[in-house]
């Protein structure tokens, strides 16, 4: 009797296990697994950035082979001033909104005075922004289609402060090489410019 007692109680240990170990099985797949923990600066992908800007500016023309009527030194053949103009500008980028944002940009730049000039440029545009502060940069090429049809080369460097979220004032330094008739002494004459624009900024932000 002793002995058959102990081979149930034996038994009956093995059964509840057994039991046990089923139902763990059993609830394993249902527990679900731990979300993974969100980094509080991690940025969502889809994020862009629409800008407008408006300015007026000036520059210096540092090959004067036609002797423009507006020398700065003492002789025609001196640095000349480049006539004031009107620069309305569109961009777009994409990117990180707390690192750098690549995109392109179109100006359109018209002549204010002197004879009609109508310049358009097509460039790659880098953004960067912190706070009230940005920093930007462009590379392209300017096709200038009054009064005669030439194209160069732009690089341009700017900054700009927002008084409000999605609207500042804006400053650039742009630096231009444009190609054009030839005269008695090269054929074909290259015009550097530099010239400072300011103005207004506008942004738009499209978010994920």
């Amino acid at each position: 009797m002793r002995a058959a007692a102990l081979l149930l109680c034996l038994a009956s240990s093995l059964c509840c296990s057994a039991v046990a170990r089923a139902a763990d099985e059993d609830e394993a797949p249902r527990r679900r697994p731990r979300a993974p923990k969100e980094e509080p600066f991690a940025t969502k992908p889809g994020y862009a950035q629409f800008f407008a800007t408006t300015m007026a500016g000036a520059g210096l023309r540092f090959n004067n082979p036609y002797r423009l009527a507006t020398p700065l030194g003492d002789d025609a053949e001196s640095v000349s001033r480049t006539a004031t103009y009107f620069d309305l500008g569109l961009a777009m980028t994409l990117g990180n909104p707390l690192g750098f944002q690549h995109g392109g940009a179109l100006r359109t730049s018209v002549a204010l005075e002197g004879v009609g000039q109508v310049v358009m440029t097509p460039s790659y545009f880098l953004w960067r922004r912190k706070g009230a502060l940005a920093a930007f940069g462009r590379a392209g090429v300017p096709i200038v289609l009054s009064p005669d049809v030439t194209w160069g080369l732009e690089g341009a460097l700017g900054g700009a402060f927002f008084f409000l979220g999605g609207l500042g004032v804006v400053a650039e330094v742009v630096g231009d090489v444009f190609y054009g008739t030839g005269t008695r002494d090269v054929a074909t004459a290259a015009y550097p410019v530099l010239s400072g624009q300011l103005g207004l900024i506008g942004t738009y932000e499209v978010l994920p």
